[in-house]
């Protein structure tokens, strides 16, 4: 799937599990930290909304935690295939 700047797409804390529908420009100006504007789409980033912190995130566990793949929980195993299928 790919995003212009001005095209919505869902957007989908996965710290607290809000979702809305936003252009690229409209998540950034309300904090959310989602590609394309922060990372990339089908590449492991933060995807969390203005109002959640990203060290619950799947990126976080990855980068800052060294966990593996075996090692991830259900919630995060479910945010890195939908992730994977963001393309």
């Amino acid at each position: 799937m790919m995003v212009l700047n001005n095209e919505a797409i869902l957007h989908i804390c996965e710290t607290c599990g809000k979702e809305e529908l936003l252009s690229s420009e409209e998540a950034f100006q309300k904090g959310w930290d989602y590609p394309p504007r922060m990372g990339l789409l089908g590449v492991i980033s933060p995807r969390t909304c203005g109002n959640c912190a990203i060290n619950t995130t799947l990126w976080w566990e990855v980068v800052c935690e060294k966990k593996s793949v075996d090692q991830l929980d259900e919630k995060h195993l479910k945010t890195l295939k939908r992730i994977l299928t963001e393309l």
